[in-house]
């Protein structure tokens, strides 16, 4: 007897439950091990926070005690704040505040509002954002030990301050390819042109020179001393050739934070498809089932 040939369109070989659970199971733990993969190698964002600025305070304090004078000199509190701070004893804040970063003599303090940071951060680097900070600090030592100057003359002297610690930090080994370059661009972006201001602070090359000046010197005394003041026990490092003054163009953002943030985002995208095809072969599965 001949047999009945079977009538319709050939049906695939069955799979059973385990087999399709463990084929759901690797195509969900491909997607996610390729969003762990991209996440990984993502560039990580510049290391400018409050644990590493308090990190730096501890190596100016340090850096403050070579130089003369700098033992008998009171380490000025750090206040990081974000909006504006306000103070019983410094010049004019008690109506205004404090919206931009400021040595006060009179609690012996440095206030930097970390909107400035962030800013300089994303714009040149995270050293970049860490240069204000050395800045305000030469205010510190230059009014403890009688040397500031009123005006702009007082603001140059704290840029080639930040310049010597610079120059401290590098001998130190402290510094990070491209950390040079990232507080230049800085004080060169933070140079203004209102000359007829009481409160300018300098053209951006005067500040760019004055900050270069640091670093290749050493700290150097007041204007017309001719004294030259290297850090005591660190040997000098070698004079970098250093543009001075060159006109800084206005950075973009770093790429490694942008491409991180698109990275985050395809991760994310990737994580929801996996989840969308898990419901969807779930939802197939039952329907086979009934």
């Amino acid at each position: 007897m001949t047999p009945a040939m079977p009538t319709g369109r050939p049906q695939p070989p069955a799979r059973s439950r385990s087999s399709r659970t463990i084929h759901r199971r690797l195509g969900l733990a491909g997607l996610l091990a390729l969003a762990t993969s991209l996440a990984l190698q993502a560039p990580a964002p510049a290391r400018w926070d409050l644990n590493t600025a308090w990190e730096v305070e501890k190596h100016l304090q340090d850096f403050i005690k070579t130089l003369p004078g700098g033992s008998a000199v009171q380490p000025p509190r750090l206040f990081l704040y974000r909006g504006t701070s306000y103070s019983k004893i410094c010049t004019n804040s008690t109506e205004t505040g404090i919206s931009g970063p400021a040595y006060c003599p009179g609690d012996n303090t440095i206030y930097l509002e970390m909107g400035l940071g962030d800013q300089k951060s994303r714009e040149y680097g995270d050293f970049g954002a860490l240069s204000i900070v050395s800045h305000e600090f030469g205010h510190a030592y230059l009014m403890q030990t009688g040397q500031h100057h009123e005006g702009k003359t007082g603001e140059l002297d704290a840029d080639r301050f930040a310049g010597a610690f610079a120059r401290y930090a590098e001998a130190k080994g402290l510094l990070e390819p491209g950390d040079l370059q990232e507080a230049q661009q800085t004080f060169h972006s933070v140079g203004d042109h209102a000359v007829d201001d009481p409160d300018h602070h300098g053209l951006p090359q005067e500040r760019l020179a004055a900050f270069n000046r640091g670093h290749a010197e050493g700290f150097v005394g007041q204007p017309g001393s001719g004294t030259t003041i290297t850090p005591s026990g660190t040997a000098p490092a070698p004079t970098p050739e250093v543009p001075v003054p060159v006109p800084v163009p206005q950075a973009p953002a770093p790429a490694g934070n942008a491409g991180g943030i698109v990275v985050a985002m395809l991760v994310s995208i990737l994580v929801l498809i996996a989840l969308a095809g898990s419901v969807v072969a779930l939802i197939r599965h039952s329907s086979e089932e009934e």
